[in-house]
This record gives C-alpha cells, sequence and structure tokens, in this order.
C-alpha cells in the first residue's frame, strides 16, 4: 500500500479534489458570465460607472477561480505530505527497552 492509498488519506484527497472539481466549475460559470457582462457593458461604457461596473465584474470573476486555483495548487500538496510521514512512520522499526530504574 503506496503512501497515498491509505483509506483516510485517499478519502481526504478524494473529497478535496472533488470539491476542487465543483469549485471549479462554478468559478468558470461565474467567470464565463462575468466577462460576457464585461464584454456587452464595453459596447455601452461611455460614462465613468459603467467603466467602473465592467471592471469590477471583470475583477468578480477572476476571484471566483480563487478558490479553485487554492485547492489545485495548494491544498492538495499538505495532504499528500502528512501521508508521506504517516507511511514513513508505519514503517520505523521501534525498539523498547527497559531502562534504569
Amino acid at each position: 500500500m503506496t503512501n497515498v492509498d491509505h483509506p483516510v488519506h485517499r478519502i481526504d484527497l478524494r473529497v478535496l479534489l472533488l470539491e476542487g472539481r465543483t469549485s471549479l466549475m462554478i468559478g468558470a460559470g461565474v467567470l464565463a458570465l462575468c466577462l460576457l457582462g464585461a464584454e456587452v457593458l464595453a459596447t455601452f461604457a461611455s460614462g465613468t460607472f459603467l467603466k467602473i461596473l465592467r471592471e469590477s465584474l471583470t475583477i468578480g470573476g477572476w476571484v471566483a477561480m480563487w478558490r479553485p486555483m487554492q485547492i489545485f495548487l495548494y491544498e492538495w500538496w499538505p495532504l499528500v505530505r502528512r501521508s508521506r510521514i504517516y507511511h514513513s512512520l508505519s514503517r520505523a522499526k521501534v525498539h523498547v527497552s527497559q531502562g534504569k530504574p
């Protein structure tokens, strides 16, 4: 059994990656809608308020991608690292000896 194959770590990683995929689908949808809305506003963006709204939609769309990026770039590494540590500890040889009273 490899370090990521331990049932608990496999479940944690699977749940995290499922959350990442769900977040990615939601984030990509929000990003697409925001960019589409920003494009529509670009045709009417003659006033300052509409330009601010257009830029806000663009920024908001990219912020919606924050969580999926965080999961796929950073959050899965600690789970794999912890799994490797536990795997190494499970293979460690331990000797117990009686010390001086």
